[in-house]
């Protein structure tokens, strides 16, 4: 496990790299998004897990849907990421652990 800034700082360059990537599929960039949290937040504190989530919302909704990096308040996504973020941090992914 790691400690909250360094799984917020891998939760950022996942979210930049997969915004990058895919900036012109929504879909796709919100999918891979949600792997990024999943991941990051199975790997993280929960502190850790929702700066990632906001992070990853931020960028979908700054470079993806708002173009050239205006927000535009996705609250859909920000739910997704959300779930997403909740799901990794349940005892269901963690059973292992």
């Amino acid at each position: 496990m790691v400690g909250t800034v360094h799984g917020s700082a891998l939760g950022f360059a996942g979210g930049v790299v997969v915004t990058v990537v895919t900036a012109s599929w929504p879909v796709f960039a919100l999918v891979l998004l949600v792997v990024v949290v999943v991941v990051v937040s199975s790997w993280t504190t929960v502190l850790g897990a929702a700066l990632t989530v906001v992070q990853c919302w931020g960028l979908y909704g700054s470079f993806v849907v708002g173009h050239g990096g205006h927000l535009v308040a996705d609250w859909p996504a920000l739910a997704v990421l959300a779930v997403a973020g909740t799901a990794s941090l349940s005892g269901v992914v963690r059973a292992g652990v």
